[in-house]
């Protein structure tokens, strides 16, 4: 797969996220997004490294799927609007796609590196603070705030026991 596929795959998958409201499409977008991220920082640095982060996420999203699903009441899950919306974004990014040269789209994740593996130490503890690190922390702090705002939204359109209680 081309890297713009991946970039434009995701940036879809991110766009439909802030519009879907429902908690449990809203849960079901989360975890296809946390596949997705996992994935292409499998490609991109380690394959162990995407598999342990995709194992972490989804331990969080069970839990919060758990609490979600036994306090939600059966709502009619409408999904023709939000997938026909997220099949418009990403068509429109693959159009965009091939107006960009063509010699960009043919780039393989594998020839794709982030990190210079050379220089490298034995122990690696002077790879942890370095630039091309920062990238993938950077990502990652973007990633955990955007699930911490939809925990949020979640508990605001939720009425059970995540609601904040007002005592009179």
């Amino acid at each position: 797969m081309s890297l713009l596929f991946m970039v434009s795959l995701g940036f879809s998958l991110s766009s439909v996220c802030l519009m879907v409201v429902q908690p449990l499409s809203l849960g079901f977008m989360l975890m296809l997004l946390t596949l997705f991220i996992s994935g292409l920082l499998g490609m991109v640095i380690f394959s162990w490294y995407g598999y342990l982060l995709f194992l972490v996420y989804i331990g969080g999203l069970l839990v919060m799927f758990m609490y979600v699903i036994s306090l939600v009441p059966n709502l009619i899950f409408i999904s023709s609007k939000v997938f026909m919306y997220m099949f418009m974004i990403f068509l429109g990014f693959m159009t965009m796609n091939f107006f960009v040269n063509k010699e960009f789209i043919s780039i393989d994740m594998k020839e794709f590196s982030l990190l210079d593996y050379s220089s490298m130490s034995l122990y690696g503890s002077s790879m942890i603070m370095m630039y091309d690190n920062f990238m993938c922390y950077l990502l990652l702090g973007v990633v955990l705030l955007f699930l911490l705002v939809s925990v949020v939204k979640i508990c605001y359109y939720c009425e059970g026991p995540l609601r904040v209680f007002k005592f009179k």
